[in-house]
């Protein structure tokens, strides 16, 4: 090889490094999905990719995404994380080196999202999360130009304000169907690094809204036997009984709970009424339920009922929490109109298209992101009354966190 021939392959090889990574020939996109599609938390994990292929199919079955002068169709790649972080770490690695994915949706796990930041934000990859603790590291530097979470962005409220929603809700369908005044609340949760951050919000709410709150009661997150602990909870005579947050460990507890007669009234965090409908679940005391954050089974949002029957229609299962795929769906229609804003994949003319968007979505008809990369929307509270008779709301969070 002549010196003229290799200076040219190296200007040829330094133009292509400037110009970044080229759309598939083929004219696709791709984005990449994280999720425990296998494992303990699998009855959320399987809601991501399910929200997003739906997503994706709509948008292509319109006709594409338009990009400037050409119009491009998504490819969506699936990765199980296996409710493994170091799966979870691998899987985005591979999507992001390997196969060159613009954006990643996931995963539901809190932590796993912050160790999958850490290879989303150098590469300056799109990065949607449902995690509410990214509110503990979506700062002002953060998320400013060159920060370490620029490309990062919340697709669920801030905790303060999912808490404080919920918790207002709960106690506001409860109270009327309870034979004297709601004053004590306990609270069981599992105890992983997502059922103490949740939960650490959660009594603040509780207690704002006039709530006397023992300290937590935690449980290893593989409990079945939940004796001991409601046993414990009972001893406090509490006038509510919280299991926050894992539906599945909820759904278990429940049956013990009514049969030794712990609380005059539950609440079941992430639990769909529908899941309570179709499993023919009764109680004998009310029970209120939380959606996250638009229920299925029995809404009183009016684009619940569509959305939902497309998402079943296209194979996703009827679980738990399948209303957390709106914590995803919503936001590839958003990343869609963002590269058209912007003419370009450029990730940071992306940020910029996406910090003014304002989407009619499922969860709001006015969804945006603030200047730390958060959307705030209501969630939406059941409760279901010892006659079965269910009953729903739609609470809005609160404005400030509480002191």
């Amino acid at each position: 090889m002549t010196t003229c021939s290799r200076g040219h392959l190296l200007l040829a090889l330094a133009a292509c490094a400037l110009a970044g990574p080229a759309v598939a020939a083929d004219d696709t996109v791709k984005i990449g999905v994280v999720a425990a599609e296998s494992g303990s938390f699998v009855s959320a994990g399987h809601t991501l990719p399910a929200g997003v292929s739906l997503a994706v199919k709509e948008i292509n079955d319109a006709g594409g995404v338009k990009v400037g002068d050409k119009t491009y169709k998504i490819e969506l790649v699936r990765r199980d994380d296996r409710t493994d972080i170091g799966t979870a770490v691998a899987a985005t690695q591979e999507l992001v080196r390997d196969v060159g994915v613009k954006a990643i949706f996931g995963s539901e796990s809190h932590d796993f999202t912050l160790a999958m930041a850490k290879i989303t934000q150098p590469a300056k990859i799109l990065h949607f999360a449902g995690n509410s603790t990214l509110d503990t590291i979506l700062t002002d530097a953060a998320v400013a130009p060159g920060g370490d979470a620029h490309y990062l962005f919340q697709s669920e409220p801030r905790e303060f304000q999912r808490s404080g929603s919920t918790a207002r809700g709960v106690l506001s369908l409860l109270q009327p169907l309870v034979d004297h005044p709601i004053k004590k609340s306990v609270i069981i949760a599992g105890n992983d690094a997502t059922g103490q951050f949740l939960s650490s919000y959660y009594i603040k709410a509780l207690k704002a809204e006039g709530q006397e709150v023992p300290d937590i009661i935690f449980y290893p997150p593989d409990t079945t036997d939940f004796s001991p602990i409601l046993t414990r909870a009972k001893s406090l005579n509490p006038d509510v009984v919280h299991f926050w947050y894992n539906g599945d460990s909820t759904l278990t507890a429940l049956p013990q709970a009514l049969e030794l007669a712990v609380a005059p009234s539950y609440f079941l965090f992430g639990v769909d009424p529908g899941i309570w409908k179709e499993r023919g679940l009764s109680a004998d005391v009310p029970v209120a339920m939380s959606c996250v954050p638009v229920c299925w089974g029995e809404s009183s949002n009016a684009k619940a009922k569509t959305y939902f029957d497309a998402y079943f229609a296209a194979g996703a299962p009827k679980g738990v929490t399948s209303s957390v795929s709106l914590l995803y769906y919503d936001y590839v229609h958003m990343l869609a109109e963002a590269w058209t804003k912007a003419g370009s994949f450029d990730p940071d003319k992306v940020v910029d298209a996406l910090l003014v968007l304002h989407h009619q979505g499922v969860v709001s008809d006015d969804l945006s992101f603030n200047a730390h990369h958060q959307v705030t929307h209501a969630t939406e509270v059941c409760v279901a009354d010892p006659e079965g008779k269910i009953s729903c709301a739609m609470q809005q969070p609160p404005a400030d966190a509480p002191m």
